[in-house]
């Protein structure tokens, strides 16, 4: 099966797109993130076999709503954003899946990486009225283990279980079209 968009490369629409996360403290409540700056690429092969997606952020662009909160993570004990400054994400396979599509790729965390898999669910397509771009969006959705990827906070305030979230529109990219 191919997605119903021309093979060609997009690129991720930042203003009318969100990556972020969120997981339980002290299993009560629940603490939502996102990342300010990240970017991303959808490549759109013949086929969902030929089809990527590659994703960074910088991990010093966390906002958790909590200044104090996100210095906090930037350090040694959580993300070491000094010695680790991105987390990547890249797919390896694209298959059909209920609901949508089971997206399998390597995140890279901390210099550490592990093989998720993501739901997404293709939204559709439109014509932005501002230039006339066709946006394609999707949604993606998993749960990691910030432990697997060495983010081991030694105090058991938050959840080891991190819920991260796309929300994305992709247009074609500058030099295609």
């Amino acid at each position: 099966m191919a997605l119903p968009i021309a093979p060609g490369t997009y690129g991720i629409d930042t203003y009318h797109s969100q990556l972020g996360f969120s997981v339980r403290h002290l299993d009560i409540s629940v603490i939502r993130g996102m990342f300010e700056r990240y970017s991303g690429a959808l490549c759109v092969g013949d086929d969902l076999s030929g089809t990527v997606v590659a994703i960074e952020a910088e991990m010093a662009s966390i906002n958790s709503g909590h200044r104090g909160r996100d210095e906090q993570m930037f350090g040694g004990d959580w993300f070491d954003v000094v010695n680790y400054p991105q987390m990547s994400f890249r797919s390896t396979s694209i298959v059909e899946a209920p609901g949508g599509f089971a997206m399998t790729g390597d995140l890279t965390i901390k210099g550490i990486t592990r093989a998720v898999t993501l739901h997404t669910i293709y939204n559709g397509s439109a014509i932005f009225p501002m230039d006339e771009s066709m946006h394609f969006g999707f949604e993606a959705s998993g749960v990691i283990s910030r432990s697997a990827f060495g983010v081991s906070y030694a105090v058991p305030l938050v959840s080891d279980e991190v819920r991260l979230t796309l929300d994305a529109q992709f247009i074609l990219a500058a030099a295609e079209a």
